[in-house]
């Protein structure tokens, strides 16, 4: 009996794993899914009576509160010999201290408090961040508000940034792909509050009254944006941030005007000799403003082109057939004024020529013939799907709102998303190639050992030479 149970129970498996396997399908032979359909989460705004613009999102899941905030006003606006100042601001905003707490005992309650309150200083924007438990908020929101109200820039702290500063500066030169980096920036942007480098020049040329004056134009609550989220309410945040900021005046602020950038790349390729076993590239020319009509174009452009991983076809064709890179990325990107078309890779160096000819062969063809309907179709599906995990953390929505009202974008933009990308179409793209990708322009960076290269720079366009060493040197006079 036990024998013909045993051959029942058999039989029955194997007639249930037959039919599960002849229903199974392989995945391209399964239907489409039906389109995406998501609505983003919005935050409510609102502004506090002193001018305080606040972006406030509820999160209950756990008692935490997070503040991100911006004040308009980075390294654009800081004067050119003094270039370092608003990120000095911003690092030792909170290192040194305020009137009522200096930086290490600062250090010491946020730590018992398992809070974070954290400063630092961007191109265009100062930053300022908090996270804590809902039940420390006062005493942490307390701090937050004298670091942005009343710091006390110790110059032993200002001390110690300039020289943890000047330490960065002694060794960016040694990588040199970062080192092609700043010297294709430099080129691009010219001397411009874009292409200039902070050097231990400038850092020396900065004293505390610089911090002090910078802070006293910026730090006004009528330039202050906050994104709050967490486990409080509407009514409680603003409570809350009224009594924290209670007294603090100051109306809005106007910064001068950046001169507007001008394209000056003019197809030279320029050649830094750094001995390196690879050859490290970067090829472009200016960019697009922000809030370019055809941003979402050329986001999927630069998707299907460079920025799609092992999809893209940089990442095929000059790591995945030819082998001649870890990795290659690129693609035209927006800006203030004007972003960058750029192009990045560390290459074998006896193949590098030969590489960067594909590259340009591969813009061409990009200009000549429409992407496939397959990578279009993929591209689309891929950003779609990102966008949507772009909202899976509530405490970054507020700060993502935020950013779009400050950097100009329509307060629709999220909202529009994937109606906008479901129409981009093959000509648009083809469109875009040829209008915001320029071969005749664009430069070429290489720093490198020229006597590995596998053919001379020369077919490449015409070269100047940069002293790699001379330009580190410069950087570190004092």
């Amino acid at each position: 009996m036990k024998a013909i149970r045993l051959l029942l129970i058999l039989a029955v498996l194997v007639s249930v794993v037959a039919s599960f396997g002849l229903a199974q399908k392989h995945p391209r032979e399964l239907a489409e899914p039906a389109p995406l359909a998501f609505k983003p989460v919005k935050p409510v705004e609102f502004t506090l009576a002193n001018g305080i613009t606040v972006f406030f999102l509820e999160d209950r899941e756990l008692p935490l509160v997070t503040i991100n905030g911006f004040l308009r006003g980075g390294s654009l606006y800081e004067p050119q010999e003094k270039a370092g100042l608003a990120g000095l601001v911003g690092t030792v905003l909170r290192s040194g201290g305020t009137a009522l707490m200096n930086g290490d005992a600062m250090d010491a309650e946020l730590e018992f408090l398992a809070a974070t309150v954290e400063t630092g200083g961007g191109t265009e924007f100062m930053t300022v961040s908090t996270n804590c438990l809902k039940k420390d908020l006062t005493r942490v929101t307390e701090i937050l508000a004298s670091v942005l109200r009343s710091p006390a820039f110790a110059q032993e702290k200002i001390d110690l940034a300039k020289n943890q500063m000047k330490e960065g500066i002694r060794r960016r030169w040694d990588q040199p792909a970062q080192g092609a980096g700043m010297l294709f920036a430099e080129q691009v942007y010219g001397e411009t509050a874009y292409g200039r480098r902070v050097t231990y020049k400038t850092l020396n040329a900065i004293t505390r009254d610089n911090l002090i004056a910078f802070h006293k134009k910026h730090y006004v609550p009528g330039n202050l944006f906050l994104a709050v989220s967490g486990d409080l309410s509407k009514e409680e945040a603003n409570a809350l941030l009224t009594k924290a900021f209670d007294g603090w005046k100051g109306e809005k602020i106007d910064l001068p005007d950046v001169p507007s950038l001008t394209e000056k790349s003019d197809g030279t390729v320029y050649y830094a000799y750094k001995e390196t076993p690879q050859a490290n590239v970067v090829l472009g020319h200016l960019g697009v403003r922000r809030n370019n009509p055809d941003e979402i174009t050329l986001e999927v452009m630069n998707d299907i082109f460079g920025g799609g991983g092992f999809t893209a076809r940089l990442m095929k064709e000059i790591r995945s057939n030819r082998g001649l890179t870890y990795g290659i990325y690129g693609g035209v990107f927006e800006g203030k004024d004007r972003g960058v078309f750029r192009i990045a890779s560390q290459l074998k160096a006896d193949k590098s020529v030969e590489a960067v000819a594909l590259v340009k062969e591969m813009i061409k063809d990009l200009q000549t013939n429409p992407v496939t309907e397959e990578e279009l179709a993929l591209s689309k599906k891929s950003l779609a799907n990102s966008f949507v995990f772009r909202f899976d953390a509530k405490e970054r929505i507020p700060g993502m709102y935020l950013q779009m009202k400050l950097e100009g974008y329509p307060v629709d933009y999220y909202d529009t998303y994937l109606e906008r990308l479901k129409k981009v179409t093959r000509e648009d793209i083809l469109a875009a190639a040829k209008k915001y990708m320029d071969l005749e322009k664009m430069i070429v960076v290489v720093v490198g050992d020229e006597k590995k290269f596998d053919k001379p720079l020369t077919t490449l366009g015409a070269v100047k030479a940069i002293d790699y060493q001379k330009v580190a040197e410069a950087d570190r006079a004092e």
